[in-house]
């Protein structure tokens, strides 16, 4: 995939992607250290203080650090780019600022919703609605300049049409709302609000990820323009997700059967692509144990592991956030892979293996230890989103909670402080390299 004319837009993305994750970082320190009790107990208004925090790092972590690394995949095989694009790229980054300030507005209502969750002030909502608008605008433009027909512009084409759909459900909710549900109940207005958009956003993530594989294993596999491995599990995926808003046409928007759909529709349909995932590291496992291309299986076991609690799934408690953090990190470090493997591409210095391998290990342990902290205080019915963790957990599972959560924040900082000096490195190689020509 030759990268040509891009190279400084491509280069913008993955720092707006990497500055999500740092500024998620930091939010997450005080989301794994108030649920020490001891802090807990010294810190006044400590509830409050992790509600603010989970919101923003929930939608830095996962919605605008995803949506900038599937913007980047829009655009690292144009030929040509314009001054829109990089126009589309201020805005999501002013967004980005945006709903990171909006965490120090005092007096903010936290809204805890399931995918979107929301504080309840202008500027966060300002600021999420025109990253929305920015991303999804950006994944439109650069999908019509793109001309190249392959399983990689299927996938694209998919993304963008599982994008629409998920406004769509976005649109099509908020105009179906009950009257005075905002007024009269918050958390359900948004709850209904982002409920399929939120499940329909997973689609295309897991795209994303299923993407990053066939980009970085295209050798391996032998990968047509036309391969089927390639193009049928992308086409399918994008035909699953677009059913999504007819459904809002049936059932209302606050209906038993409208939430249960989108649940049964991500569990049955959801599982599709992963499927064919499995099939495709299973073709390509002698790959993957390579040294270059090994660190995607630790991106497979832990969106394995999160899809096996999906399954073990027990409502109202932390084992949710476990099956939805274990499929969310594993396509985080399945992007971080493809970071590692663009950066070389864009004249930036290659980092070296070991420290690739140290923090990848570090990010996925920890979040493994993380991950099975929290199927094990789900068991005593630790509850969802709450600082205080019970007292008749266990201390063995508190412990790998804590431990597997400050572990994962090292492996995050690592990888924010490796890419930073990457980009920052290459860019004044060229620019050194400009001056002496």
């Amino acid at each position: 995939m030759l990268i040509q004319d891009n190279i400084s837009l491509c280069k913008r993305w993955i720092f707006l992607a990497v500055c999500a994750l740092a500024c998620s970082g930091l939010l997450s320190i005080i989301v794994v250290f108030l649920r020490l009790p001891f802090v807990f107990s010294l810190i006044p208004s400590a509830q409050y203080i992790f509600d603010n925090a989970l919101v923003i790092h929930v939608n830095l972590s996962i919605l605008v650090w995803m949506c900038s690394i599937i913007s980047l995949l829009f655009i690292i095989n144009l030929q040509n780019t314009n001054n829109w694009l990089s126009f589309l790229w201020v805005l999501s980054t002013l967004s980005m600022l945006l709903i990171f300030v909006s965490a120090f507005v005092p007096g903010t209502e936290v809204i805890k919703s399931n995918y979107i969750p929301v504080l309840q002030n202008k500027l966060f909502l300002f600021g999420l609605s025109l990253f929305i608008i920015s991303i999804l605008v950006n994944a439109a433009f650069t999908c019509m300049l793109n001309r190249q027909v392959s399983y990689f512009f299927v996938g694209q084409v998919g993304l963008v049409i599982i994008f629409v759909s998920s406004f769509l459900c976005l649109v099509l909710a908020h105009r179906n709302m009950p009257v005075d549900l905002y007024h009269l109940d918050k958390n359900l207005f948004y709850e209904y609000l982002f409920w399929g958009s939120g499940h329909l956003l997973q689609f295309a993530f897991t795209q994303g990820m299923f993407l990053v594989y066939l980009i970085m294993l295209s050798s391996s596999v032998n990968l047509t323009s036309n391969n089927k491995i390639a193009i049928l599990p992308l086409f399918i995926n994008m035909i699953l997700a677009v059913c999504g808003p007819f459904i809002y046409s049936i059932y209302s928007v606050n209906s038993a059967e409208l939430i249960q759909f989108f649940t049964w529709h991500m569990r049955t349909a959801g599982a599709i692509l992963p499927c064919f995932l499995t099939i495709l590291v299973c073709r390509s496992i002698k790959s993957l144990l390579n040294d270059k291309n090994s660190y995607l299986l630790h991106s497979f076991v832990l969106f394995t592991y999160g899809g096996i609690l999906g399954v073990l799934t027990v409502e109202g408690n932390v084992t949710i956030p476990a099956h939805y953090h274990g499929s969310v990190i594993g396509i985080t470090i399945a992007f971080m892979n493809f970071v590692y493997w663009l950066l070389p591409k864009l004249n930036c210095k290659e980092v070296e293996n070991f420290v690739v391998k140290l923090q990848i290990y570090a990010y996925g342990f920890g979040h493994f230890l993380h991950i099975t902290g929290l199927v094990w205080l789900g068991g005593y019915s630790a509850l969802r989103k709450v600082a205080d963790l019970p007292s008749i957990s266990s201390i063995l599972a508190r412990t790998c909670f804590i431990a597997g959560g400050a572990i994962s924040v090292i492996g995050g900082v690592l990888f924010v402080v490796i890419v930073l000096l990457s980009l920052f490195k290459g860019r004044a190689r060229s620019c050194a390299s400009w001056n002496n020509s």
